[in-house]
Formats: C-alpha cells, sequence, structure tokens
C-alpha cells in the first residue's frame, strides 16, 4: 500500500496585476504534476472610500452609493479571481485543487493576508515582487515587504517574472535553518512526478570574515588546514541535505551538490550559480548559522531578495 502523501496548502495573493498572473504562471508551471498541491487564490478588497465614511450612511441615497461601490468592486475582482482559476484549470489543474476567496480590507493589506495565512495553516505565501496595490510597488516599498518580515514562521515564495525552468538552488550555510529550508523544499516536492525539477545544493565558504556579535573577525577558516576541516564538515551537511530531498522521491541524478571555496560575497556567489545555472528557484533561510550571526546572515537573504531580478526566492524560517 503506498503512503498517503500530506496535502500542501499555498496562499496565493492575487490583484490582477501582470505580476501577479506571472506569479500563477510560476506556480502552474512548477507544480502542474503535484496533485496534492492545493491552492486558495486571496484577494483583499480595496478600503471604503474616505467619502462615504464620512456621509450620513442612513441617507437611502449614501447606502445606494456605497452599496454600487462595494458591487462594483466585488464583481471586478470575482472576474480576476475566475478568470485565474480557469487559467489553471486549463493548464491541467483540477478544480478540487483550487479556491477562491476574497474579504474587505480589515486591518491592512500585508496583514489581512497574514492573518489569513496564519488562520488557513498555509504552507507557504505566494506573491509578486510588484503589485498588490493600486500601483505597482517598488519591491521592499511597502506590501511585499510587511509580509515577508510578517511571516515568521511561514515560508514567503517571492515571484520577480515569467520563469520558465523547473531549476531550483538551494543555498546551505551548514544550519539548523538552512535544514528547515531543505525540510520546506522536500515537503512541497514530495511524490511530484517531474523529471525536470532539477536541484543545487550550494555553499559558500564564509572566507576570511565572519561576523560575531557586533565584531568582524578573521575567520578560522582562512587558514589551510581549517579550510580543508570546513570543506569535510561541509561536504557531511550537504549529504544529509541531499538525503532529506530524497526522501521526496526525486531520483539521485535530479540533485548536484556544490562547495565554492573562494573569499567572495556569499549573495554574490549564490546570485551568479544561479544566473550561469540556469537556476530560476532561490531557496534561502531567514536566519543563519548562529543568533550572532543572524545579522550576517539575515543581510545575506535580504541582498538576495533585492537583487534577485527576475527569479524566484523562497524564504524560509
Amino acid at each position: 500500500m503506498e503512503e498517503d502523501v500530506m496535502e500542501k496548502k499555498l496562499l496565493l495573493a492575487i490583484d490582477g496585476s501582470k505580476n501577479s498572473l506571472m506569479t500563477l504562471d510560476y506556480i502552474s508551471h512548477l507544480f502542474q504534476f503535484c496533485p496534492e498541491v492545493k491552492m486558495v487564490l486571496f484577494h483583499v478588497l480595496p478600503p471604503v472610500p474616505p467619502v462615504y465614511k464620512e456621509g450620513d450612511l442612513t441617507d437611502p441615497v449614501a447606502q445606494k452609493y456605497l452599496g454600487d461601490w462595494k458591487k462594483k468592486h466585488q464583481e471586478a475582482i470575482e472576474k480576476i479571481l475566475q478568470k485565474s482559476r480557469e487559467r489553471l484549470i486549463k493548464a491541467g489543474w483540477a478544480d478540487a485543487q483550487l479556491q477562491i476567496r476574497a474579504q474587505e480590507k480589515r486591518i491592512g493589506l500585508a496583514r489581512d493576508i497574514l492573518f489569513e495565512a496564519e488562520k488557513g495553516i498555509y504552507d507557504a505565501i505566494v506573491i509578486g515582487r510588484r503589485g498588490l496595490s493600486k500601483v505597482e510597488e517598488v519591491f521592499l516599498g511597502s506590501v511585499s515587504n510587511k509580509i515577508i518580515q510578517g511571516a515568521k514562521s511561514i515560508p514567503v515564495w517571492v515571484v520577480g517574472g515569467k520563469i520558465t525552468t523547473h531549476k531550483i538552488i538551494v543555498a546551505i550555510d551548514g544550519s539548523e535553518n538552512a535544514l528547515r529550508a531543505v525540510d520546506h523544499l522536500s515537503f512541497i516536492l514530495d511524490s511530484c512526478k517531474h523529471q525536470a525539477i532539477d536541484i543545487l545544493l550550494l555553499n559558500i565558504w564564509p572566507g576570511f570574515i565572519a561576523v560575531s556579535g557586533p565584531w568582524i573577525i578573521p575567520h578560522l577558516s582562512a587558514f589551510p588546514t581549517s579550510k580543508i576541516k570546513y570543506k569535510e564538515r561541509t561536504t557531511l551537511f550537504l549529504k544529509q541535505a541531499e538525503e532529506m530531498i530524497l526522501g521526496a522521491e526525486l531520483f539521485p541524478n535530479q540533485i548536484k551538490k556544490k562547495i565554492v571555496l573562494k573569499n567572495t560575497d556569499i549573495s554574490q556567489a549564490i546570485l551568479l550559480e544561479a544566473h550561469q545555472g540556469g537556476y530560476e528557484t532561490i531557496v534561502v533561510g531567514r536566519r543563519g548559522i548562529s543568533k550572532a550571526k543572524e545579522f550576517f546572515m539575515g543581510s545575506v537573504s535580504n541582498k538576495i531578495l533585492q537583487q534577485a531580478g527576475n527569479k524566484v526566492v523562497w524564504i524560509v524560517g
């Protein structure tokens, strides 16, 4: 008897913008062979304009205008959500995998999305690098940044543009949080029958500099003997990560491992490997090796988010 595969539940923020459609296409492209993935297409309606709030709502004319305004926006977003659903079904998704949901703005756009994610026990929030507002935002300007910062326990996938491959790069730094990122990827891909998925487990040597609290100190792995020991430890760690992903029923030839032993900027090295190898999805941990180094690794995640361009970045942990 085959073991039951756990359902994966994704919350996809939809606003009808070009960027949210690319987000939709990314999910469709990557998970079209993953029947256990369920998705909720979610939209937060714009707030009632102040002119209606300030007016006399007991006035029948004011009530009519407010009702007409709400109806207009409700119909518009329902049309967008239905079209998004039809787009996925046309791509091969089953109707049972999809739900659509719209609600009026309650606290704030980002907070409402986060509340839905926590209440609905989702496995990831999927957002566009731009969009989610009346005018397309510059990334890290407002809503996207608030969601990333606020989703402490829920992975956030940030889609930057049109994705054409199933190639995924996972940044591994030897921390428990890196294993959480691998575990999240393994869980999401569990039993996805897709031979085109290609994963690179990548470790970048920290080089001559390490951050410990407020201090910048020479990194012991700068010395030859320590560098050899570092490679040995990291090789074992990458093997552990590989075994976790193999548990998702991927084949060994779908997984590669690499250690870059050069003194280089970590975020730039990760982005360079992604660019040169054609890896369009980058999976990173929110935090690093220890609390003392959290600022250091946090800055790596932030740099990758800011400089990833059209790629997709998963922030985990």
